[in-house]
């Protein structure tokens, strides 16, 4: 659609913007989406989400996610993270040290990874998301962020893929423990 308004004729969408979208898709995924938005705008710009409506979640150690990566580096890890999983929106939450990936609704019914109760969390849980666009940790209280941004709705971490890079994690220490 063009807007007739817009200079030299350029193109403009006529739906929101990919974050505004991204942003109402996630508040979505709770009962009360004004609570997540309310939530956002707090001190901690997180948000408290039941898992199983939207989206279910997989949790990775964060240590395994770094030898894998070959860095602890946090721009470097984000990148990685971004290619295996196909630019699929991962969280990190540095204080209790985990990524969680993305993956589609009803996957945690359905895993088939190691310590399944454990990793894929779904339907009964929540996890703290944090506001669309936030991707740093505080600089003085270490908060959850964006490791790899949610772009637009219902684009998430591909479940093979995630579950690919659950494998190679279990494997990477000696002893197959991921701790």
């Amino acid at each position: 659609m063009t807007n007739s308004t817009a200079p030299n004729g350029a193109s403009t969408s006529a739906g929101p913007p990919p974050a505004t979208a991204a942003e109402a898709w996630l508040a979505s995924a709770h009962p009360s989406p004004d609570t997540v938005r309310r939530d956002w705008d707090g001190e901690n710009l997180l948000a408290l989400v039941p898992l199983g409506r939207r989206f279910d979640a997989v949790r990775l150690h964060e240590h395994l996610v770094h030898h894998v990566a070959g860095t602890s580096d946090r721009d470097a890890v984000n990148s990685w993270l971004g290619f295996t999983l196909s630019c699929g929106p991962v969280i990190h939450d540095p204080k209790r040290r985990c990524y969680y990936a993305l993956v589609p609704p009803g996957t945690a019914k359905g895993w088939r990874g190691p310590a399944k109760a454990k990793e894929c969390l779904g339907e009964g849980f929540y996890l703290g998301v944090p506001r669309v666009g936030l991707t740093e940790p505080g600089l003085i209280v270490q908060r959850s962020y964006w490791a790899v941004p949610v772009t637009r709705p219902e684009w998430l971490c591909k479940t093979h893929e995630v579950l690919s890079l659950v494998e190679v994690c279990r494997y990477a220490t000696d002893d197959g423990e991921d701790r």
